[in-house]
């Protein structure tokens, strides 16, 4: 199997999936994606939009970047393109509504969003635009998008 990884991925950022790859004998290919940071190249019908933490993913869905990140959910949506954004962060006891966001040096919070707030967007995002959302580990990040690659039928 080959991967496409896309090219506004930062390769240092992301050492540790290469790594993982190149050991379980995967050729990667780095392109631009339509969505997404890796898919298949021979079956680019789900594309896994990797997000390095639940405070990127809050940003994504109820920040700055809401209106970026929708739009590439609908384009996905109009392309027959599952879209599967794998966040590298476990939600407290794996319930993402329990979640609150770590503090800066000063004590602020880096987000203002509330996990519950969070994950109620999360459940409008995957009606409206048939998003899937799932969390793993940084360490498990690399295997779980080669299980997720390996099941497109």
């Amino acid at each position: 199997m080959t991967i496409i990884e896309d090219t506004r991925q930062q390769r240092d950022k992301h050492g540790n999936k290469a790594e993982y790859f190149a050991a379980q004998g995967y050729t990667v290919v780095r392109s631009k994606l339509i969505v997404g940071d890796y898919a298949r190249l021979d079956n680019q019908t789900v594309s896994i939009d990797t997000k390095r933490n639940v405070i990127e993913l809050a940003g994504n869905i109820c920040g700055k970047q809401h209106e970026r990140f929708r739009a590439e959910c609908e384009r996905a949506r109009e392309l027959g393109i599952q879209l599967i954004v794998l966040v590298e962060e476990m939600p407290p006891k794996g319930d993402l509504a329990l979640w609150q966001s770590p503090k800066n040096r000063a004590g602020e919070p880096l987000s203002h969003v509330k996990g519950e707030t969070l994950k109620k967007a999360m459940a409008t995002m995957t009606e409206r635009y048939g998003v899937r959302f799932e969390f793993t580990t940084r360490q498990n990040s690399p295997k779980r998008i080669i299980e997720i690659l390996k099941n497109i039928l």
